[in-house]
């Protein structure tokens, strides 16, 4: 999504070649694009710059792009239903929960935060909804049915920055607060009463006293391993999941803030909302092998197509 043209791009992988560009109101903001299973559609949560928000679609075999007619809040979070596709769910900047259909084109409102709470992760698995949250006591996890109870919660000290689903897994990354230093919280869904196993981050090619700002996590196609992107520290680091260890630390030298594996290879797209461009990288290596170098200003989250 091209932020400087206000278009969706469609492009081949190996050449670089742009087959397409579907264009959209240069009032709205996209802040998520998230892919149906089967790969057919796109939905793109809008932000819109005169208070009218709108939840656009792309049809990805006709290549079109269309605005449903649903009224929606303030995108601040949004993730469409693991089980079931025509259903998403959306979080306001105050921390309400909504529950969007797809097929009726209606909204539901979940629940709102007792207290005053920013949601900053949304994730699904069998049925479920799971939410980060901060919080001025730091953050909280929560399991959500699709009615709104909330089913489990876990409060910790660090401040997560996002939640992302790893199978029976949950990967929260979080960042330091005057008690707890950085890291990933990971929480084992078929041991919910147990605590979660923390994984301490360091980060040897920032200056001490520098945050490295853990934010997103890419996990391979078999849930074993993921990569944790660290924003300010320019850097990923590769947990092995079963055991909870850091088996290897890439100093990539730029800002990153969200990374797409390529499949059935050792490469990834890392995203960036510092430079709003994608940046090619080797998991075996280090340094970028190459950043695309246009006056296009992508933002950070792109879909990777079969």
């Amino acid at each position: 999504m091209d932020a400087a043209t206000h278009a969706v791009i469609i492009a081949d992988g190996p050449s670089g070649e742009i087959l397409s560009e579907l264009s959209f109101a240069a009032t709205l903001t996209p802040t998520e694009l998230a892919v149906t299973p089967d790969y057919t559609k796109a939905y793109l949560p809008c932000a819109g710059t005169n208070g009218k928000n709108s939840l656009l679609a792309v049809n990805l075999t006709s290549m079109s792009l269309y605005s449903l007619p649903l009224d929606i809040p303030y995108p601040a979070q949004f993730v469409l239903a693991e089980a079931d596709p025509a259903s998403a769910y959306l979080a306001e900047p105050s921390g309400s929960l909504h529950h969007l259909d797809l097929t009726t084109m209606s909204t539901k409102l979940l629940g709102t935060p007792l207290a005053k709470a920013s949601c900053v992760g949304l994730a699904t698995h069998d049925a479920k909804i799971y939410t980060a949250w901060e919080h001025s006591a730091g953050g909280t996890v929560m399991e959500i049915g699709t009615d709104g109870t909330i089913s489990w919660q876990y409060d910790f000290a660090g401040i997560p920055t996002n939640i992302i689903s790893a199978g029976s897994r949950l990967i929260v990354p979080f960042t330091n607060t005057a008690f707890t230093g950085e890291g990933v919280a990971l929480f084992n869904l078929n041991r919910k009463t147990s605590s979660p196993a923390v994984v301490t981050i360091q980060c040897p090619s920032c200056p001490s006293g520098l945050a490295a700002y853990p934010c997103h996590a890419a996990v391979a196609a078999d849930n074993k391993t993921a990569y944790i992107v660290n924003e300010d520290g320019a850097s990923i680091f590769t947990i092995d999941l079963e055991t909870a260890k850091i088996i290897d630390r890439l100093a990539i030298g730029r800002s990153l803030s969200r990374l797409y594996l390529i499949p059935e290879s050792q490469l990834a797209i890392g995203t960036s909302n510092l430079f709003a461009d994608l940046s090619l990288i080797d998991l075996a290596g280090g340094p970028p092998l190459a950043v695309t170098n246009t006056r296009r200003q992508i933002l950070s989250s792109i879909a990777l197509l079969p």
